[in-house]
């Protein structure tokens, strides 16, 4: 899609007085954030150079502050960049979707999710999205997080779930869901009754803990480690699912993401939020780079819109 060369009206007035940013600048961004050189973001949108250096200090100006930063010899974008980025992307989605020819033909959406997600999430929202859109087929990878990211950055998915913060060239992530670490334990246990705990609570009790693979898991060992504790960790676990199964045995307790193990809750076990400030984000994975098929969008926003009630984790304020 080339909307560089299309005239944009620039002066047209959001709420609270404040100028929309264009098509023009959003495209230049984009294009930007891509290339890392104005020269190829103008080669890339088929403009000039000073046109894209125009449109990218118009949208400095406008949010008063800048969008790149140069690394070795590259503009890298900032983090207000590629927020800005990520919620842009819907808009240009939808002029794909109106561009899009009509199918009366079943349409495939190839989507891939590790395992918690796509059992205790992903399933039962894809029978709700089905029979929404029964011109929808939908076919599902189950495998590691970093697989996820590897599938929809190499074209092999279309869109993916991911619970755990992971960064990846060719992908970018749509966050829906937000949590606190929870500790998952035995109702029973005499940490129950407290309404939430600190980590060094925790400091003796016999641990499940997340491979060291998982970033969580280095994040709560650097959480012990600032407290002069050290987890007397039993037993490591791949997938949340087993973590839940290993308490459910006795063996100990755990710490995890909530969501979303929290839709099927378990009647001899308790969920109590750890003192932390750290954030867990579920997130869609989409391509970095281009738009989404407009049945892959219609998923994508799907996900995002269809929020769960829960005490344990809450909708990305971005949603």
């Amino acid at each position: 899609m080339r909307l560089m060369n299309r005239k944009t009206n620039t002066a047209e007035i959001a709420d609270g007085g404040k100028l929309r940013p264009s098509l023009r600048e959003i495209e230049a961004l984009r294009a930007m954030i891509a290339t890392g050189k104005t020269t190829q973001a103008a080669r890339q949108l088929g403009t000039s150079q000073p046109s894209v250096s125009r449109a990218i200090a118009s949208l400095e100006a406008r949010l008063g502050q800048p969008l790149f930063a140069r690394r070795n010899g590259r503009l890298a974008p900032t983090a207000e960049a590629l927020a800005l980025e990520a919620r842009a992307a819907v808009v240009f989605d939808l002029l794909d979707q109106l561009a899009a020819p009509r199918s009366d033909g079943a349409t495939t959406i190839r989507v891939a999710a590790p395992p918690t997600l796509a059992n205790f999430f992903l399933a039962p929202l894809l029978a709700r999205f089905i029979a929404r859109e029964p011109g929808m087929r939908v076919h599902v990878e189950i495998g590691k997080s970093t697989d996820c990211l590897g599938a929809v950055a190499d074209g092999s998915a279309d869109l993916g779930l991911v619970d755990q913060a992971a960064s990846h060239d060719g992908v970018r992530l749509e966050i829906f869901r937000q949590a606190r670490p929870h500790v998952l334990l035995p109702k029973r246990h005499p940490l129950a009754a407290r309404s939430e705990l600190a980590i060094g609570d925790l400091a003796g009790e016999r641990m499940i803990a997340l491979s060291r693979r998982f970033p969580l898991r280095n994040k709560l060992d650097a959480a012990f480690a600032a407290v002069r504790a050290e987890p007397l960790v039993v037993a490591e676990a791949s997938t949340s699912t087993f973590l839940v199964e290993m308490v459910r045995a006795g063996l100990g307790i755990t710490i995890l993401n909530p969501f979303p193990l929290e839709l099927r809750p378990e009647k001899s076990m308790v969920f109590r939020p750890l003192d932390l400030k750290m954030t867990l984000e579920t997130a869609v994975v989409v391509p970095a780079r281009g738009s989404l098929t407009p049945a892959a969008r219609s998923l994508a926003n799907f996900i995002r819109t269809e929020q769960p009630e829960s005490p344990y984790s809450k909708p990305s304020e971005s949603t």
